[in-house]
């Protein structure tokens, strides 16, 4: 089924009843595997040990300053997308850090390394140009 591209999460009473799945365009694929590349620990999908992001190894790394953790989180998605996103030619990405607060259980809040990445590049089949920004937590990783 070349050319379509399917919305996640993938609906599997839909899959059951063998009704048509929720269908989604090419950057928004791209986007969301994109997703689930940055958020895949290596050795989590048992089908391809390789698959995923070391962004997930460093998540407890305090230790680290800024600088070197920002680089080494734009190096490694920069290898993770080479190898693991053949639609698209990835120009440039801007990782920064700052301080985040996150609500905790009990009325409080938990202050963690804020991350943003910004890719750019273009999508190769059509030579549009593409921006993807994402937002996650280090220590533990969480997702925004």
């Amino acid at each position: 089924m070349y050319g379509i591209y399917y919305k996640k999460p993938l609906n599997f009473k839909d899959i059951i009843e063998k009704k048509d799945l929720e269908k989604t365009n090419l950057e928004k694929s791209i986007m969301q595997y994109i997703d689930l590349i940055v958020t895949t620990s290596f050795g989590e999908c048992k089908f391809q040990e390789l698959f995923g992001c070391k962004v997930w190894e460093m998540d407890f790394d305090l230790l680290s300053d800024d600088n070197s953790l920002r680089d080494r989180i734009k190096n490694n998605i920069k290898d993770a997308l080479k190898m693991h996103e053949c639609r698209l030619e990835v120009t440039e990405i801007v990782v920064t850090i700052g301080v985040g607060r996150v609500a905790a259980l009990s009325n409080s809040y938990r202050v963690k390394k804020g991350v943003v990445a910004l890719i750019n590049g273009f999508i190769k089949k059509t030579n549009r140009p593409f921006v993807y920004k994402s937002e996650f937590y280090l220590g533990p990783l969480s997702y925004v």
